[in-house]
């Protein structure tokens, strides 16, 4: 079976004309193969953000080495052994570049692209076990990933035993081994997701969790395994999952950014080509570094971006033009908001204009940038945040982890202090806030988890702990919107754990982003 939006195999006819230098085949040839090599190279990666180089660079070694081809009909194999190729020569290099670049370099080369993962549940809207399946890849090993990423497109259709044993240099008896050690593996990181995520946990769990920084791993895949096949409830609680191949066949391949695809053809075949795919006019694309921004931000789902190389697709500005932050307008006042001091806090101000249409043109926002803070005061100084479909509990800690807990007055000084905070100029863009508790450490997000950390003088950091405000679900209570994933929001799940959530327009999932801003308990 073969995926829903699947690329036609390219023709040998297409193949032998662009090796003998035909533009318009070698056009063609790229836009066929571009999927397949994306979605190899993202799940191998993990959605790391040298994704799109190594997309780039596969790219220009497959049309670099096509001349050389002696037998096209073999190109599918051809291309993906090119890709493996250059997926294991990235992660050479970045465990040798890893201990010599700057602090501030590596937050440059990571800040902007979420996790491939993410990317495919947000794009191709998967939920259930669909879902599960995608988080659990982020478990694995780097070298487990490379065999998962072309299973992955065997099972989708994208691929054959044969072309994936043949990329691999294996036969098809040993690549049979290797693929059957992943799908155990990914099958005991899918049951580690289930206990992990279910609701109500379970207890002796939670104590193998407590040391545990939210960041999936093969190590901790490991050690929960462990628990899990001990574990009756947590056993029970996985009962019921599909195996993964049912699940993969027919699932659609992740759209390429169009602004990566403009790029990949403004610098494989020159600009003239890009601006017809693109839809707009383009330069010579010059620089890695001006490629890796564009390509980058173009994987955003709310941005558009012209840095001297390729101009974005027009689609892509009009869909933000036209959802702005995703904020649905505000609902009618159902109840004043209590505190639990004497005197309540005023609600933070809105610092984005109206959305109302205008005849005039108006500048294209960016991801990372807000609109003009409005004449409101602002807020500063400590505050709780109480939630408004669980109005006893309060945005709190546990560990280095966001929490909503239950604070009240005959509560301990120090489950008070967890659930007080200092609301300070956001430490990316001051016209939005930051959340620092009593020890320091800010509010932010890490792999969407909302966590508590000190300030290592990022810039990754300083965009991953700024939130902006919006409008919440009751008068009065307030939505904290990411400052570099605009869209998304610091939800509580029904577990109660924080996290960094995309939105959802129902009545629920407005609320459970929703909080009132109140006096600080201690």
């Amino acid at each position: 079976m073969r995926s829903q939006d699947t690329q036609e195999r390219p023709d040998v006819a297409v193949v032998m004309a662009a090796r003998a230098g035909d533009r318009q085949a070698s056009e063609q040839l790229i836009r066929d193969c571009l999927p397949l090599v994306y979605n190899i190279v993202g799940r191998a990666l993990d959605g790391h953000s040298d994704v799109d180089d190594v997309v780039q660079e596969t790219m220009m070694r497959v049309l670099d080495g096509l001349p050389g081809l002696e037998q096209p009909a073999r190109f599918r194999s051809w291309l993906v052994a090119i890709t493996v190729r250059q997926i294991r020569d990235r992660w050479r290099r970045r465990r040798t570049w890893h201990t010599a670049e700057s602090l501030e370099e590596n937050a440059h080369e990571t800040d902007v692209q979420a996790d491939f993962s993410d990317l495919a549940i947000l794009r191709l809207a998967l939920s259930g076990q669909r879902r599960e399946a995608v988080e659990a890849t982020r478990w694995l090993e780097d070298e487990e990933r490379e065999v998962l990423a072309l299973w992955w497109m065997e099972s989708a259709g994208e691929l054959t035993r044969g072309e994936l044993s043949a990329a691999c240099g294996l036969t098809p008896q040993h690549a049979a081994v290797r693929i059957q050690r992943v799908k155990e593996r990914l099958e005991t990181a899918r049951t580690v997701v289930r206990a992990v995520t279910a609701s109500p946990r379970c207890p002796d769990l939670a104590a193998v969790l407590a040391s545990w920084d939210g960041r999936p791993s093969g190590l901790w895949r490991k050690r929960l395994a462990r628990h899990v096949r001990d574990c009756p409830q947590c056993l029970l609680s996985s009962s019921d999952l599909i195996p993964a191949e049912g699940l993969l066949a027919g699932l659609a391949l992740v759209p390429v950014p169009v602004g990566l695809a403009g790029l990949v053809l403004a610098r494989a075949l020159g600009a003239g080509s890009a601006g017809a795919t693109v839809g707009a006019g383009t330069h010579t694309v010059s620089g890695s570094r001006t490629a890796r921004t564009i390509g980058k931000l173009a994987a955003k789902p709310a941005v558009t971006a012209a840095a001297g190389a390729v101009t974005l697709a027009a689609a892509g500005v009009a869909w933000y033009t036209v959802t702005g932050s995703h904020e649905p307008a505000p609902r009618a006042a159902v109840a004043a908001p209590l505190s639990p001091a004497a005197s309540p806090v005023p609600p933070l101000p809105r610092t984005s204009a109206s959305r109302t249409p205008t005849p005039t043109p108006t500048p294209t926002p960016t991801p990372t940038s807000a609109p003009a803070t409005t004449a409101e005061a602002r807020v500063s100084g400590r505050h709780a945040l109480r939630s408004v479909d669980n109005p006893g509990d309060y945005v709190s800690q546990s560990g280095r982890l966001g929490i909503l807990g239950q604070v009240g007055a005959t509560s301990s000084a120090a489950t008070r202090q967890a659930a007080t905070f200092t609301f300070v100029p956001g430490l990316a863009d001051p016209r939005c806030y930051s959340l620092r508790d009593s020890t320091g450490r800010y509010v932010r997000h890490y792999a969407f988890r909302i966590r508590l950390d000190t300030d290592d003088g990022s810039v990754l950091f300083q965009k991953d702990a700024t939130f902006c405000p919006r409008s919440g679900s009751t008068a009065g209570s307030v939505s904290l919107e990411s400052y570099n994933y605009p869209g998304r929001y610091l939800r509580h799940r029904d577990n109660l754990q924080l996290w960094l959530d995309s939105f959802e327009s129902t009545a629920a999932h407005r609320a459970s982003r929703s909080f009132v801003l109140v006096a600080p308990w201690i």
